[in-house]
């Protein structure tokens, strides 16, 4: 994997979010840097989800700081922030079943760029020949590449992908980790919410641990928790 730049695309300090009055997100704090993977491990109800959605602006933080690229982001809506560069994929990859995978592409692009439709076929060569197929008639592999392709048709500098492993057959998820090393390879900075600690060692090189919405560790990959 590369080293990661200089550049850092994502830096959070001191956030708090949740819904209502109630505190899910508390005090946490991480970087991403451009080219660089980054897990953010932790058991179900750890806050994972909950994170990565006040990172992309989908969720109203309470208080603190996210900077991207340089910019500060927080009181942002998602639109915005997906202006700014930041992207995610989310858990289950949700395209629209009844359209077609280079629908699904484009869907969220004002005026979708052919070349960014090839870029992706040719980073993900199974969609190319499933351009036509209706979303609810892909696997579960392949709804994941086109969730990815999707958030790739905005060029972000930042890729939010929220339990991508989840329900893939373990040839499915090799294939899966060989597109996300791809996207680093282009300066991409991804963070990955994960409980799957085999899938985190595939993918990162770093990670961090959260527990009830707190970070509880900062390490590298080598130093992951083992059964």
């Amino acid at each position: 994997m590369l080293a990661k730049t200089s550049e850092e695309v994502l830096r959070v300090e001191a956030l708090e979010a949740g819904y209502g009055s109630v505190r899910v997100i508390r005090n946490a704090a991480i970087a991403v840097h451009a080219g660089e993977v980054v897990g953010l491990l932790g058991r179900n109800g750890a806050g994972k989800t909950t994170f990565i959605n006040a990172i992309a602006g989908l969720l109203a933080c309470a208080s603190g700081s996210i900077v991207l690229a340089g910019r500060e982001v927080s009181e942002l809506p998602a639109h915005r922030r997906v202006g700014a560069g930041v992207t995610i994929v989310p858990s289950g990859g949700r395209l629209f079943k009844s359209l077609t995978v280079e629908e699904n592409l484009a869907i969220g692009v004002p005026h979708p760029d052919l070349q960014k439709v090839t870029e992706i076929f040719a980073l993900f060569p199974e969609l190319l020949r499933l351009r036509s197929r209706y979303a609810g008639k892909l696997s579960g592999g392949e709804r994941q590449m086109v969730a990815i392709g999707r958030a790739l048709m905005l060029d972000p500098k930042l890729l939010l992908m929220d339990e991508p492993s989840e329900g893939l057959a373990p040839i499915v998820v090799l294939r899966l980790a060989e597109s996300i090393k791809a996207l680093q390879a282009r300066g991409v900075g991804i963070l990955v919410a994960e409980q799957n600690v085999k899938f985190t060692d595939l993918v990162c090189q770093r990670w961090y641990g959260i527990d009830k919405g707190a970070i509880t560790d900062r390490q590298p990959t080598a130093m992951l928790p083992r059964a």
